[in-house]
């Protein structure tokens, strides 16, 4: 009776032991497949873009409303304003990307939605440059023509977000689709702590609010870029996750994969 306490703790320790095996054995299949995922031009330039897209949006979510009223003599609720309407104008662009995404990709094929990502990712850097450099406030502010601009600004940003999702969804497989989410998110809710701290180091170095800006804002300018060269990537990226998928399903994984999907 008295070695039953110390076989039953080496059975807990052994018990213990395998759970911790097999916890190990259970995370390198996550490994591979992460490590398969950055293999994938398109996934690493979908998850890339976003880097250098988070320094503009730290202009606007943490300084833009103070700087309107500060530096360009608004009042608070006009500046406000500004902010709001550049949201509609997001909002707008979100709504305006998930239809042409669509379109572009039915009519076109694979490659269209990243000029049409591309290109308004660059154009939203000059409705947004207009506000910080332009004084709108001859005599009395111009509320409406800066409304007009910001709300341009908000619809060119908001075009490439689902543009994005939409690419990073086509060439990944079902199994590993989940973790190229998980990735985009993570960058992105990191971005938007980094975006701000960024833009506070570019306002100590160079001087001054507006020419930080300025550099700041060209972030988008790379995003651009970026989103540019999935047009040589997309299409043959789909079709190798097409064939396996397709290998997949004849080697008897279709259950699993619509379970999934």
């Amino acid at each position: 009776d008295s070695s039953t306490p110390a076989s039953n703790h080496s059975n807990s320790s052994n018990l213990i032991w395998r759970s911790g095996e097999d916890a190990i054995r259970s995370i390198h299949p996550q490994c591979n497949t992460l490590v398969s995922l950055l293999k994938c031009r398109s996934v690493l330039l979908a998850i890339m873009q976003g880097a250098p897209g988070c320094v503009p949006w730290g202009v606007i979510n943490a300084f833009l409303n103070d700087y309107l009223s500060s530096d360009r003599n608004l009042s608070v609720e006009g500046s406000t304003l500004v902010i709001l309407l550049f949201g509609v104008g997001n909002f707008a662009g979100t709504l305006a990307g998930g239809l042409g995404c669509s379109y572009l990709y039915k009519h076109y094929g694979a490659r269209a939605p990243s000029v049409l990502s591309s290109t308004t990712t660059i154009a939203a850097c000059v409705p947004l440059w207009a506000l910080i450099n332009i004084d709108f406030n001859s005599g009395k502010p111009h509320y409406l023509l800066m409304g007009a601009v910001s709300v341009v600004a908000g619809v060119f940003s908001g075009v490439t977000g689902p543009i994005v999702k939409a690419t990073l969804q086509n060439v990944t497989l079902p199994t590993s689709r989940g973790q190229a989410f998980a990735l985009l998110n993570i960058l992105d809710d990191f971005g938007r702590g980094l975006g701000p701290a960024f833009v506070a180091i570019l306002i100590e170095r160079l001087g001054g609010r507006r020419r930080a800006f300025n550099v700041g804002i060209a972030g988008w300018v790379i995003c651009g870029v970026l989103n540019a060269l999935l047009y040589f990537t997309v299409e043959s990226d789909e079709e190798i996750v097409r064939l396996a998928a397709q290998r997949q399903m004849e080697n008897g994984d279709a259950g699993s994969l619509q379970n999934i999907g």
